[in-house]
């Protein structure tokens, strides 16, 4: 068989080969330069905020809400754009005085009656990004360090690109795709998304150098990068890191195998050791998030409640970024609704991004099994990435894709049954992606004229093709609109969804609207440039320049519906109706009605009230409430919530309800609602202001208070039918699941006073005639241990989700303190496993120095 001829080179900006990193001072200043235009990117993108002090929390989500938005215009924006200031900033507020306070982040006492919110699996209490807030306030520390992560990350993505062998300008295009996708813009401000996705390119890094040196320190430090992302990201999404790690890890083994047995063992005793190292050091992120999820409510099925996956339709937005709505449209974010599913996300890496992809693929399929270039060994290892990383995209294009065929699966599956949000592995395509794009722009400087002029034909023919569906989507967009088709509001089911779709489609089509001219010219741009690159028009260094000054303006382009920025001052403002409830006798407060479909709705009808505050809302007044929105929480209060109404939310508790004896049970004092509703019965109004009625509940019951009556049942399930019994008096008897010695005699003439009230602490002063049973109605938790007068004892649950202690007659103090074992164990095994990893680095570092 005739070898295949060796690749012809074309002129390239460096003098050696794309494959191996610059060398000597010369390429020392070009990566300088390069990692400059990188952070000089995401400074210009965002100069708003670094210049003028400008916060990326969109405050017009909050003109819709009372009190905050009681002077603002009424604004219309989509429920996940709301998200932010109506939960995740929300966790930040509280993290900050909690440390500011000189306490751990560990237990909420703020919304629903109190929850742990270290394990729920978002609020990132130990992430080093926090050390923001010692120098900026929330809105601007919360903007500073997501961009922080950003440019973190793509600085990370071009060391990681550089370190695989790809030149300069490759790793400069592939640093900016990862930056600045739709994806990347979609993702920068919510849930921690690039704290997490920043550490991909290290660990991976690390992987492959343990993998190429048949090093264990290398899959050490995989595992250090591996622990750092949980700190800093979201949780959800570490089975997408962890399952790159493992594919990468058994990909190399499969790829290694002709080397023998010996070797493949030898890769994944590296690929445990980097599993091992990276979960012992971040076992307080996950242990306790564990623990809390088999105690809460989010043990879902995603065939029953719906998921969101991306369509296989919506690879069409690589090229037009905004065919199925523009960032943050609701109208299409909804149209899924009539098949009992959404979805969330878009796929646009740039239109100059998409000819070195395609080549890279191109090739990659061209070549078949042989190398890429044929001239040296280290290609092989070059194309064993290349086909890794396309697998990698592919495989997460599956995933998000496919989330109909295995959702339901899940339910058999503890650890998967959370994760119905499949258009998370997004964070593979990007990564997958981007490399690919790096690799490919060096291929394109490197391959030779006749394979680039093969290339650029069928990007031609790709360009005349989305032209000619453009004119064919105009056409009957016209002819559509002609037909005059309609869609009623309350139609379900595939046909309705077709029809809607089609109706909304066509509305960028008649006439074409920017989003679809833009790209179009962007891509006809790009066949261009490549084909006066084959033809020798362009040498490699203008090439390259000209492509990469495409894709900046391509990206900067697209991102600009994404980086909006605002006056920080009016995030979470002090307001008069919030003075007044940190005045008023201590007491929890019930927001209602809780407006939550108001909240989600697409759009409000003609005069529509503005609602009053989405759960969260007050937790950065720390205005204790009695709702709440959280990923995790314990399910039992959810249950007792119930007793008032039904909670269809499994991450909601929320109420419509005014009156109930749980109300007054829960210490429920103050009810908040609009100053248009009707007075309340029962209730004394105290003031009126910015839009909304504060009434008390004289009713309430306290907070802490002792039992008249003590009914014992066998289990939780029994504890509830004993509330729902009619015959239960919510201000004399408690009932107790379970318990030994219980204290059931009446205390006679009691008295308890909270004397200290902090997070993760509570003292009562007590007063009693004869043993009792103190009840707090804060939420049960293990982890919460009870004391009176410094000696332990046992802390009951009472009334399904409160906490009780048994008190001798007289005088003591009783204290609660919420210490849990999951956190403290899992400390423990953290700093154990940071010795030992230490200790071995440190060997190592000898060694080599010997």
């Amino acid at each position: 068989m005739m070898a295949e001829p060796e690749v012809e080179r074309s002129a390239s900006p460096n003098d050696s080969r794309p494959l191996d990193s610059s060398s000597g001072n010369a390429g020392l200043t070009r990566h300088a330069v390069n990692v400059i235009v990188i952070v000089a990117a995401v400074i210009a993108m965002f100069w708003r905020v670094f210049f003028l002090g400008e916060t990326l929390i969109d405050v017009n989500t909050l003109n819709n809400q009372l009190p905050w938005g009681y002077h603002a215009g009424q604004s219309d924006y989509p429920y996940n754009r709301r998200d932010l200031t109506d939960t995740y900033v929300t966790r930040d507020y509280f993290v900050v005085s909690a440390y500011r306070d000189g306490e751990l982040p560990l237990w909420n006492p703020f919304t629903m009656a109190g929850h742990p919110i270290y394990a729920d699996g978002v609020t990132r209490t130990l992430s080093p990004f926090l050390l923001f807030y010692k120098f900026f306030d929330v809105p601007l520390g919360y903007s500073v360090a997501r961009i922080t992560e950003l440019m973190l990350a793509a600085v990370f993505m071009y060391i990681f690109l550089v370190s695989m062998g790809a030149g300069g300008g490759g790793a400069l295009m592939g640093s900016l795709v990862f930056e600045f996708s739709a994806h990347s813009m979609l993702h920068l401000t919510g849930l921690g998304w690039w704290g997490g996705l920043m550490w991909l390119p290290l660990i991976m890094l690390f992987a492959d150098r343990s993998i190429q040196r048949k090093s264990y320190v290398q899959a050490m430090l995989a595992g250090v990068c591996l622990a750092a992302q949980f700190f800093c990201g979201y949780l959800p999404n570490q089975i997408y890191y962890v399952g790159a790690v493992i594919v990468y890890y058994l990909f190399f083994a499969f790829v290694r195998r002709s080397n023998g047995s010996r070797a493949i063992r030898r890769v994944v005793m590296m690929m445990g050791l980097t599993l091992a190292v990276g979960f012992a050091l971040s076992a307080t992120q996950w242990a306790p998030s564990l623990e809390l999820l088999s105690y809460s409510n989010r043990k879902i099925v995603g065939a029953e409640l719906g998921y969101v996956y991306l369509p296989p339709w919506y690879a069409g937005t690589l090229i037009f970024p905004n065919l199925f709505g523009a960032a943050y449209d609701a109208k299409m974010l909804t149209l899924f609704t009539a098949l009992g599913v959404s979805h969330d996300h878009i796929l646009y890496l740039g239109v100059a991004a998409l000819a070195p992809l395609g080549f890279c693929i191109y090739l990659l399929r061209q070549t078949g099994s042989k190398r890429l270039f044929q001239t040296s060994n280290s290609d092989v290892a070059f194309r064993n990435h290349v086909a890794f990383f396309a697998m990698l995209a592919g495989l997460s294009l599956i995933i998000m894709m496919t989330t109909p065929l295995y959702v339901p699966l899940t339910r058999y599956i503890p650890i998967l049954q959370i994760i119905r949000v499949a258009v998370r592995a997004g964070v593979l395509f990007l990564f997958g992606a981007a490399v690919l794009v790096a690799f490919g722009t060096d291929l394109l400087l490197w391959s030779g004229a006749e394979r680039l002029r093969a290339f650029g034909k069928l990007a031609r023919r790709f360009a005349i093709g989305i032209a000619a569906f453009v004119l064919l989507a105009v056409i009957g967009s016209y002819l559509l609109s002609l037909s005059g088709v309609t869609v009623d509001a309350g139609e379900r089911g595939r046909v309705a969804f077709i029809r809607r779709a089609v109706v909304a489609l066509s509305a960028q089509f008649a006439p074409p609207s920017l989003s679809i001219l833009i790209p179009l010219g962007l891509l006809f741009l790009a066949v261009l440039l490549v084909w006066a690159f084959s033809e020798r028009r362009l040498a490699g260094p203008s090439f390259l320049a000209l492509i990469t000054m495409l894709l900046v303006a391509d990206l900067f382009w697209n991102s600009s519906q994404f980086d909006r920025s605002f006056d920080r001052s009016r995030v979470f403002p002090k307001t008069e109706i919030t003075e007044l409830l940190h005045s008023l006798l201590p007491g929890r407060v019930l927001v209602v009605p809780s407006d939550l479909k108001t909240n989600r709705r697409v759009t409000s009808e003609a005069g529509a009230e503005k609602i009053i505050a989405p759960p969260n809302t007050l937790l950065p007044y720390q205005i204790a409430t009695v709702t709440g929105k959280n990923q995790q929480f314990p399910k039992w209060y959810r249950e007792f919530a119930s007793l008032i109404e039904p909670q269809q939310n499994l991450s909601h508790v929320v109420f419509d309800e005014y009156h109930s004896p749980f109300f007054d049970l829960l210490n429920v004092r103050y009810v908040l609602t609009r100053q248009s509703a009707p007075p309340i019965d029962g209730y004394d109004l105290l003031a009126t202001a910015e839009g909304l009625s504060v009434y008390e509940n004289k009713g309430a019951m306290p907070r802490a208070f002792f039992a008249s009556s003590v009914i014992e049942v066998g289990d939780a399930a029994a504890s509830l039918e004993a509330l729902r019994d009619i015959r239960f008096d919510t201000h004399t008897a408690v009932v107790i699941a379970t318990g030994n010695g219980i204290a059931t005699a009446d205390p006679g003439a009691a008295s308890a006073t909270i004397i200290e009230d902090k997070r993760n602490r509570v003292v009562v002063e007590t007063e009693s005639a004869q043993d009792g049973l103190l009840v707090l109605s804060d939420n049960y938790y293990p982890g919460w241990r009870g004391y009176v007068d410094g000696r332990p004892v046992e802390v009951l649950r009472a009334n399904h989700t409160m906490r009780a202690v048994n008190v001798p007659a007289g005088r003591h103090v009783v204290s609660f303190a919420f210490m849990p074992k999951a956190f403290f164990l899992s400390v423990y095994v953290s700093l154990a496993a940071a010795a030992l990893t230490l200790a071995a680095l440190i060997v190592s570092i000898r060694r080599r120095r010997e």
